[in-house]
């Protein structure tokens, strides 16, 4: 069979009892983070005027914008909500498809499970079902795809939300094919927008994209059965090889292996590694007088940190010079270290440009102090704090939580948010989750 073939025979044969406890307890994780993430990021500029332009669209209410008492369309929710959940970049991370898996295949499942009245089941199993298609498309593509500078978390996590959008929609295979073949004509983001509003923005946008593709094939709508592997196909345009070969669909799930990164700092993901290091040994030498600090970092990692002198705190996220200067200065990055009026802060911008970056090749990630008496102290980090085989704490994983829900929510909403994630697949109805989100 062809990629397509597949990936859609896949989507439409897989059964929560397929599903490995493991799977879903990364898949829960996956999912309450996202909309943590979301709900703290509910007043982002990006989240308030997209929240405003789907209230004016008039659509039908039928899916809740989370954090908010408003409903709109399904396809406008997955829109916003999407958005949302990556405004703060402090969403999971996924290597098999060097992206965010959750933020575009997340709202556009949840958005049409409450529309539709689906059980806590069906949502996991259409987000199981979605990730792993992104995550294979992720493995078939390489590195090669994201070093073009595509934005694979939008241009792959649109075919995440297709397949949860299909599954939940009840698609047989041949619909899903022409559902995958619509969401080749609206796989797109690039790289060149991070650190403004349209990064997140990507998200929304495949979340929506997928949603809609899914329902566009459910009426008959056609498109190429073949779109992944064609000729001008997603493999042939965005940086793969044809035949566009897929790892194993038998071998066990990427929810497992290679996992999900939940993030503990909300910056991007290549300047975990510098943070950790510096937290390390602020834990050493706090109170002494800098002179320097000299990082050397991951090529791929620095073509992405385009703000070595940021001004805001969308550029600030995407600074290895800032990361490394505010985890000196204020040590563990939380949601205010990435504000604005600190990216402007004269101690900060003093003192990141007295960061100095190169390129290595090393595994590690190394970061140097070099203090005013002309000593030196060292820093190596190969596994970022977040990586599955260096998980976040059960204490960071609480904390994470507490820090995004509870201003919207409070303590008790917040708990029973969280209680309700924990035993998803009991979810009678997934309108009830909704409810809590409001």
């Amino acid at each position: 069979m062809s990629a397509t073939e597949r990936l859609a025979e896949f989507a439409c044969g897989l059964s929560l009892e397929k599903v490995p406890e493991s799977a879903r307890e990364s898949a829960r994780a996956a999912m309450l983070d996202a909309v943590a993430c979301a709900i703290a990021g509910r007043d982002e500029r990006v989240t308030r005027e997209l929240r405003g332009f789907a209230l004016e669209q008039g659509s039908y209410p039928r899916a809740s914008l989370w954090g908010t008492g408003e409903r709109v369309s399904p396809a406008l929710a997955a829109l916003v909500n999407g958005a949302a959940a990556h405004a703060l970049d402090f969403d999971d991370v996924s290597w098999a498809m060097n992206g965010h898996p959750t933020v575009p295949l997340l709202p556009a499942a949840f958005a049409l499970a409450e529309a539709l009245g689906r059980s806590g089941a069906e949502l996991m199993l259409a987000y199981v079902a979605g990730f792993e298609v992104q995550a294979r498309l992720g493995q078939a593509l390489g590195k090669p795809h994201y070093e073009r500078g595509w934005h694979a978390t939008s241009t792959l996590g649109v075919f995440g939300a297709t397949a949860a959008s299909g599954v939940l929609l009840g698609l047989d295979a041949g619909a899903l094919r022409r559902a995958f073949g619509i969401a080749t004509s609206r796989a797109a983001g690039t790289r060149g927008n991070f650190g403004t509003d349209a990064k997140p923005l990507h998200a929304g946008l495949a979340a929506r994209a997928g949603l809609e593709a899914a329902e566009l094939a459910r009426r008959s709508v056609t498109a190429r059965p073949d779109a992944l592997e064609m000729e001008l196909g997603l493999a042939d345009l965005y940086g793969g090889a044809r035949p566009l070969e897929l790892p194993p669909l038998d071998a066990g799930f990427a929810l497992d292996d290679p996992g999900v990164e939940l993030k503990p700092y909300p910056s991007c993901r290549f300047t975990h590694r510098a943070i950790d290091a510096v937290l390390a040994l602020r834990e050493k030498h706090e109170g002494r007088e800098l002179r320097a600090i000299e990082c050397a970092s991951d090529p791929l990692g620095l073509s992405i940190l385009i703000y070595p002198e940021p001004h805001t705190g969308l550029e600030a996220k995407f600074s290895l010079q800032y990361c490394v200067a505010i985890a000196w200065l204020s040590g563990w990055p939380g949601l205010d270290a990435f504000s604005d009026a600190r990216a402007a802060a004269d101690d900060v911008q003093a003192l990141l440009r007295r960061v100095s970056v190169r390129a290595t090749r090393s595994a590690d990630e190394e970061v140097e102090l070099i203090f005013s008496d002309g000593t030196r102290a060292r820093q190596s980090v190969r596994i970022a704090r977040g990586h599955p085989q260096n998980p976040l704490s059960d204490a960071h994983r609480e904390a994470k939580l507490a820090l995004c829900l509870e201003p919207a929510l409070g303590v008790q909403r917040a708990r029973a948010l969280i209680d309700s994630f924990s035993s998803l697949e009991t979810l009678r109805d997934v309108r009830e989750l909704a409810g809590r989100l409001a």
